[in-house]
């Protein structure tokens, strides 16, 4: 059997096209929209190092769906708890510390999903602590 070979991407929008639209997907109210705007780079550049690594498609599709979760739930507690001013880093590295937090609606995942999503969450706190992300001077700050 031949096989074409297929080229893979170079950039992490090419498995995650919708990339760019998620913080209208997470907000419930205005106010969360720029909160998850900000989260965004932090995500991209993550997601940028799993292709790098050269994860298989279906792997990178795991972690890539497991981050559209964390940050849905990120944005969905700062809401909540009209936590605007948090810094979306500070926020972030918090969220993923441990195994990460538990996501919205998590009763309704299985044990397999909740583990995958704490094995996401580990790993982005890995990448987190060994990379430094150069989103954070990017980041727009609320004055003092």
């Amino acid at each position: 059997m031949n096989r074409k070979k297929t080229t893979r991407p170079t950039d992490f929008r090419a498995w995650t096209p919708d990339f760019d639209e998620w913080p209208e997907r997470w907000m419930g109210m205005e106010e969360d929209l720029d909160y998850g705007r900000r989260l965004l780079p932090y995500f991209a550049e993550f997601l940028q190092a799993l292709l790098e690594e050269g994860l298989s498609r279906r792997t990178f599709a795991l972690h890539r769906d497991n981050l559209w979760l964390l940050g849905g739930s990120i944005v969905s507690r700062v809401n909540m708890f009209e936590e605007y001013a948090d810094d979306p880093l500070d926020k972030l590295t918090r969220c993923v510390a441990g195994g990460g937090i538990l996501p919205d609606l998590f009763h309704q995942m299985s044990d397999s999903e909740l583990d995958e999503f704490a094995r996401t969450c580990r790993r982005l706190e890995r990448y987190l602590k060994n990379n430094r992300p150069t989103s954070r001077q990017s980041t727009p700050r609320d004055p003092a």
